[in-house]
């Protein structure tokens, strides 16, 4: 993954799990961390499947790192630059 910017500088990104499992393992690792905001998740309340954090981008490449080593397929989590979304092809919107 490539992660561009300051090292030092905070950015939002998406940790992602293919299990509800693996997430809540993390959000509770990240209410320890004060390294990691929580901005919100996706997903039902009690089994989400994505968080949007605030971190800096030397956590991000820890996370990454970590996730990579030590995944599994039933605990499977992965972090990305939340980017913000266009619609179709980043052209202006036509509403009709």
């Amino acid at each position: 993954m490539s992660f561009q910017h300051d090292a030092n500088s905070t950015g939002r990104f998406l940790v992602h799990s293919r299990g509800g499992a693996a997430l809540n393992d993390f959000l509770a690792l990240a209410a320890t961390d004060p390294e990691i905001a929580v901005v919100d998740t996706i997903g039902p309340r009690d089994r989400p499947h994505t968080a949007i954090v605030e971190i800096s981008l030397d956590k991000a490449r820890v996370l990454d790192q970590h996730f990579r080593s030590t995944s599994t397929p039933t605990h499977h989590l992965s972090i990305e630059p939340d980017r913000p979304l266009s619609m179709f092809d980043g052209g202006p919107a036509d509403p009709f």
